[in-house]
């Protein structure tokens, strides 16, 4: 039998993966990362954003990089300012090769000790599997 090249070899390598990932998202070993989950930036009045990723893994933390789907109204944002108010661009998150990273911004208005933004992130459903959301929560710390 031939010796396949080190380009096929690789190539043949990434596809065993790709089903392996798969297989194990039929499976329903799929779980929601969020990063961060929580951050504590001091008060502000300026205008802010940060950035968060979600990912959708299994339990040995690798990434479905097959799964590229939308799922719309998955996506809010909450605040609990007196003065300013946090925004998402769109409550649909979009996945590309199993992530997405969500912008969320802060106006400028005065974000007080204690005031929180928290962005949540509904269920999904996954080949079947409902796979549980969760938040990233971020609350101005003096």
């Amino acid at each position: 039998m031939p010796r396949l090249s080190s380009e096929k070899s690789k190539a043949l390598g990434a596809h065993n993966v790709q089903q392996r990932l798969m297989a194990e998202g039929m499976s329903g070993d799929l779980t929601i990362v969020i990063t961060p989950e929580t951050v504590a930036p001091e008060p502000t009045a300026a205008a802010w954003t940060r950035t968060v990723n979600i990912k959708v893994v299994n339990t040995a933390g690798e990434t479905m990089n097959w799964l590229n789907a939308a799922y719309t109204t998955t996506l809010s944002i909450a605040d609990t300012s007196t003065a300013g108010t946090a925004s998402i661009v769109s409550t649909t998150l979009t996945l590309v090769n199993g992530e997405a990273d969500i912008v969320v911004s802060g106006d400028a208005a005065d974000w007080l000790d204690t005031e929180t933004d928290t962005l949540t992130v509904g269920n999904l459903t996954v080949m079947g599997y409902t796979v549980t959301g969760g938040t990233s929560v971020e609350t101005f710390t003096a």
